[in-house]
């Protein structure tokens, strides 16, 4: 299939989702809801909403909005809800490593299922029209391990955390300041990117790096990255499904997680319109991300002229087993890494 039919795909895969994640929400009173929540400093009758944490209304309201939009999906009130979009996160975190910081800002405001699916229709467009070649900038390979872990999956830990502390681990205030950390988390991940970068390249040159080995270093540290990000989506993915296993709640099991349910949304009790608007919209977000990045993953290898010559069968039932068993976000760096190793030097051509 040509590359400019398969971008076409993506693009219209976006344009589906915001009917499918914004739509619905719309339609069942989520997003009125959740755009007054930080005007109002209400979630609901019960929980007050914070609102003020940086003293400046352009920067706060933001926040506010994304507070708001997470509260029930991370405070440990309802165990499917948590789980599912633990599992989520264990995704979208390790795409850090995969996709321009751009991308990933998108995917807080619009949703993964909307930005992911352009990056993939413009990557694809890309690699189809210029030649790609390992990385050489050995300082920000460098870095991109350390800015994976303390910018993604930190604050993704510390705001996550009543996902297996419990709900009273936390105040509802305390949560929503540890909330209001990790939903800007695409700013610390760039923050410590950038001051890495400045350190790596001053110490390299008090040293005399020897530049011959650059290429080298930067190789090793790039496929580092995938690893890295291919094991803490596999953790994640891992302890959802020992999780759901072993619950005795009703309410979480894969039907309800999973499936979705327009426009009502998943059946229990939920604290507001935002809650049940939320899960209802993770219900699409969530699953849309996934298939794409899966199927980008694979469109990456099975285009590789010096992959091993098996058929795209077997590729695809590769990782559909990965899929099932470590989770997308694991299998999708997984098979970065394999394409990675198979890129050609600059200046160096095919055996």
């Amino acid at each position: 299939m040509k590359a400019t039919s398969l971008a076409s795909g993506y693009r219209a895969l976006a344009i589906l989702s915001v009917f499918l994640l914004w739509g619905f929400y719309t339609l069942n009173g989520g997003t009125k809801a959740n755009v007054l929540a930080p005007l109002r400093g209400k979630l609901n009758e019960n929980t007050t909403l914070k609102t003020d944490y940086t003293g400046i209304f352009i920067l706060d309201y933001p926040i506010g909005l994304l507070v708001t939009f997470f509260y029930s999906a991370t405070n440990g009130s309802d165990e499917g809800f948590q789980l599912f979009v633990f599992e989520g996160y264990s995704t979208l975190q390790s795409s850090f490593v995969w996709i321009p910081l751009f991308f990933a800002i998108l995917s807080q405001i619009l949703g993964g299922a909307i930005s992911l699916p352009l990056y993939y229709a413009y990557h694809i467009l890309w690699i189809d029209s210029a030649e790609i070649l390992r990385v050489r900038d050995q300082d920000a390979a460098r870095a991109l391990p350390f800015s994976f872990l303390l910018g993604a999956i930190l604050p993704a830990i510390l705001g996550c955390a009543p996902t297996w502390n419990g709900p009273e681990s936390r105040s509802p205030e305390v949560h929503q300041k540890y909330l209001a950390f990790f939903q800007v988390d695409p700013l610390w991940v760039t923050l410590v990117q950038t001051l890495l970068v400045k350190l790596f390249r001053r110490l390299r040159y008090t040293e005399g790096d020897n530049l011959t080995q650059a290429p080298g270093t930067a190789h090793r540290w790039t496929r580092a990255s995938y690893l890295l990000a291919a094991a803490s989506s596999a953790i994640g993915h891992v302890y959802t499904a020992v999780r759901i296993y072993t619950s005795t709640e009703e309410g979480t099991n894969l039907a309800r997680m999973r499936i979705p349910r327009p426009l009502e949304g998943p059946s229990g009790e939920f604290p507001d319109l935002v809650a049940r608007g939320t899960f209802l919209y993770l219900q699409f977000d969530v699953p849309i991300f996934e298939l794409a990045s899966l199927v980008w993953a694979f469109l990456l290898l099975s285009r590789m002229p010096n992959r091993p010559r098996r058929s795209d069968l077997t590729l695809a039932f590769t990782m559909l087993i990965g899929y099932l068993t470590i989770g997308a976000g694991a299998t999708v760096s997984l098979a970065l890494y394999v394409r990675e190793g198979l890129l050609l030097e600059k200046g160096k051509g095919a055996n």
